[in-house]
């Protein structure tokens, strides 16, 4: 009996494992960096993505403040991002969290200066029709800002129906607030209850 195409058959099939698991091995190693990539590369983050209104406030009202992007992510806030959302900005979070015929802005705000802490974590809403937005102030603080990232998220999977029954948000999607560094981890979804927010711990 010829074991030699057997042994050749074998190599071939040792070698594609190898290649494979290499290729597996270096895809979940550079699975965040292409985040970033992607991130830097379609300008998710840049502020012109934003209704002329809400610009407009920012500059007034926040000078010194920028819209938190993926590169000034600490390395465990950028991987749980990246595994999330790798497609979306960090520091923001649009969606119909108000009113189902209008989109609402969540913004999360970080210092200019990568040497400072602190962060501000707001909405911006209009009414249907309008073109100005108002804004509300749910969260800040002076924690490291590189540690937090926002995220539009299905109430359905972060509030069970107890908590649904006891909270009553209005509508279907909230704001994930997720902080995370290499100590500690904590997440909280803010909603809509029809006359303001509120806000409660997650696990997601």
């Amino acid at each position: 009996m010829d074991f030699m195409p057997l042994r050749a058959s074998n190599a071939r099939y040792a070698l594609m494992l190898s290649l494979l698991s290499g290729f597996s091995f270096f895809q979940h190693a550079s699975f965040a960096n292409a985040a970033v990539d992607a991130d830097d590369a379609l300008g998710l983050c840049q502020v012109e993505s934003l209704p002329q209104d809400i610009r407009a406030t920012l500059e007034r009202r926040f000078y010194g403040w920028k819209i938190q992007d993926s590169i000034n992510l600490l390395p465990k806030a950028r991987q749980q991002w990246s595994a999330i959302a790798p497609l979306a900005c960090p520091g923001i979070a649009a969606g119909h969290f108000e009113d189902s015929r209008s989109v609402s802005y969540g913004l999360l705000l970080v210092p200019i200066d990568r040497g400072a802490n602190g962060y501000k974590f707001l909405i911006f809403s209009a009414q249907s029709g309008q073109s100005f937005y108002g804004f509300k102030m749910l969260d800040q603080g002076t924690a490291n800002a590189s540690a937090f990232f926002v995220h539009t998220i299905a109430l359905d999977k972060v509030l069970d129906s107890g908590q649904k029954k006891l909270l009553r948000p209005k509508g279907s999607a909230g704001v994930l607030l997720y902080s995370i560094d290499d100590k500690t981890s904590t997440q909280s979804v803010y909603f809509w209850t029809g006359a303001s927010y509120d806000h409660a711990g997650a696990d997601f």
